[in-house]
């Protein structure tokens, strides 16, 4: 039998098998071939006219000062953490590749890779996206980045005096920004800061990992975020399966083929939903790389599975 072929009259639960060599190099190629079709399909064109990237710039430079310079800087940063983003997804997504190969073969690993490949993509979605308006972007922004100043304050407390001053002054710099581009902060009924509000549009300081995925993603990935979760928290009613597995085999944890396919389906998802949302914000055109990717994910897909089921001849 051909190493790519299903065994006949047999019942077959989808990757339900556990990892081998060859499936896994077959994995990792089909996953780098992916990814880096995604990183280089950009075209280098400029945002057109009538883009949402260029009707948010327009709205901002047609305001008066200084509120909108103010208001430019804080969209400048957001594009600045929109590409680190996208850099920081790609790097779990190599991470993945390497993982996935390694001698013994992974467990639970590369789910923990493909849960920070989408939650960085989460937040470049969350932030570009192209239904919503200028100024609620700008307020979503405007969360985050006192989020994110709020976890550097307090982990600055756990490296001494230098680090602290240094939060502190950030902290004082992000607090004065914000207030010139007119962010304005929301407070509950205890005073606590729940988010910010820029010209009648409301957003939180953070937004629902879960809730984001469940919408974000495209629709032929099932909602895996649970899953994800499970691996990364190391949750028994998610690891135990991996103990039952290597008992059928007389072994300690084993991985599974499915394991490596649900990774690479979130981290192809993933990359697929930054570039659809890159596509919409700044208008550019996406669809001859986005085809390929699709036609690349479903003869991957199939070629995978029958190489993790396999059977030698």
């Amino acid at each position: 039998m051909t190493d790519d072929e299903i065994p006949k009259g047999e019942p077959v639960r989808a990757f339900a098998v556990p990892i081998t060599g060859k499936f896994a190099t077959a994995a990792a190629g089909v996953l780098k071939f992916y990814r880096e079709r995604a990183e280089n399909g950009f075209p280098e064109t400029a945002p057109p006219t009538g883009s949402p990237f260029m009707t948010d710039i327009a709205t901002m430079t047609a305001m008066a000062e200084p509120e909108a310079t103010a208001r430019m800087s804080l969209h400048s940063m957001l594009i600045e953490i929109v590409g680190l983003s996208f850099e920081t997804a790609l790097d779990h997504v190599r991470a993945l590749e390497h993982d996935i190969v390694r001698d013994p073969a992974p467990v639970w690993s590369p789910l923990v890779s493909a849960r920070a490949a989408l939650e960085s993509c989460l937040f470049l979605e969350y932030l570009i996206d192209p239904s919503i308006s200028c100024n609620l972007r700008l307020a979503r922004c405007a969360g985050l980045w006192r989020k994110d100043t709020d976890h550097a304050s307090n982990a600055a407390r756990v490296f001494g005096p230098e680090q602290q001053a240094e939060a502190a002054s950030m902290d004082a710099y992000v607090t004065q920004a914000l207030a010139d581009a007119k962010a304005l902060e929301r407070r509950n009924a205890r005073g606590n800061l729940v988010g910010y509000e820029v010209d009648g549009e409301r957003a939180t300081l953070d937004f629902s990992i879960t809730e984001r995925a469940r919408t974000a993603l495209p629709a032929w990935l099932p909602m895996p975020y649970g899953l994800l979760s499970g691996a990364a928290h190391s949750r028994p009613w998610m690891t135990d399966r991996a103990r039952k597995t290597g008992a059928d085999t007389g072994s300690g944890l084993v991985g599974e083929a499915a394991t490596v396919m649900t990774a690479l389906m979130v981290a192809m998802a993933s990359l697929e939903m930054s570039l659809k949302a890159w596509q919409g914000y700044f208008g550019l055109d996406l669809g001859e790389t986005l085809d390929k990717l699709e036609e690349h994910r479903r003869q991957g897909h199939l070629y995978l599975l029958g190489m993790a089921h396999a059977v030698e001849s």
